[in-house]
């Protein structure tokens, strides 16, 4: 039985959620029988230590999408580059596994013109190396743009911030199961598409990263012009941007530091 089985099961499922709505029905059809393989080669690189623990041993994969058609290629990389779609699916599935990584795991995703397979991956056991990053302002915050909000704008200072409708959340006993930190209005018309539980930003050292907490109405990041979806229930999310702008459903805030 697959490593992954009742992992992938839900990991295909928003895969094929996401690939019908931007894609299309026939194309999407593909593309996760792509995404599947790939998985499913991965899963032959775990191994297993002492005491049943499992471990993933290359810090680095780079994926190549090979197609000599140039159309595909270019739906290649957007349904499986774009916003780091592959590497948050195989993260996921190698974490849901209890599969330890490596420091500074990644996946590199790139389009070939064809080398006679689908996809080829190689393997690489030293992480990459990255250049040394800025030190982040004390200040960064959130403006709200668009809708009604408690506050105009919101100091990022915990390690998550949560975003949504209403300041407490309470259970069927009435206990508070979450409280927002940037809280949007019920009765604006851009607040009312903000789900209870929307949203929340994570620091994490020196990155801040939004993540959709399976919201109704969905986030997407849009940035340079184009736009970002942030797939639910991903814990890895999207790392922001100075200027991004976040749209959770019709209501924004722009991402300043």
């Amino acid at each position: 039985m697959s490593l992954f089985s009742e992992i992938e099961k839900s990991i295909e499922r928003g895969f094929r959620k996401f690939a019908e709505r931007v894609f299309g029905p026939a194309d999407s059809n593909e593309l996760l029988l792509v995404h599947r393989a790939v998985l499913e080669e991965v899963e032959t690189k775990v191994q297993t230590v002492a005491r049943g623990r499992r471990v993933f041993p290359y810090a680095r994969l780079m994926v190549t999408l090979d197609s000599g058609d140039a159309a595909r290629r270019a739906v290649y990389q957007a349904a499986f580059a774009e916003a780091g779609r592959l590497e948050s699916d195989i993260r996921q599935a190698l974490e849901g596994a209890e599969c330890t990584l490596p420091r500074g795991f990644s996946v590199e995703v790139k389009t070939g013109e064809g080398g006679g397979r689908p996809f080829a991956i190689e393997y690489v056991v030293e992480a990459a190396k990255k250049e040394p990053e800025e030190t982040p302002s004390a200040t960064a915050r959130l403006v709200v743009v668009k809708g009604k909000a408690a506050c105009a704008e919101y100091t990022l200072d915990k390690p998550r911030t949560n975003i949504g409708r209403l300041a407490e959340i309470t259970d069927s006993d009435q206990r508070v199961v979450r409280r927002n930190d940037v809280v949007f209005e019920e009765g604006d018309e851009a607040g009312s598409t903000v789900s209870r539980r929307h949203a929340h930003i994570r620091r994490d050292a020196n990155e801040y990263r939004i993540c959709d907490d399976e919201s109704e109405f969905g986030t997407l990041v849009f940035r340079d012009g184009r736009p970002i979806e942030v797939p639910a229930g991903n814990r890895r999310g999207e790392k922001l941007r100075p200027g991004d702008e976040i749209y959770l459903g019709r209501a924004c805030l722009r991402f300043e530091r």
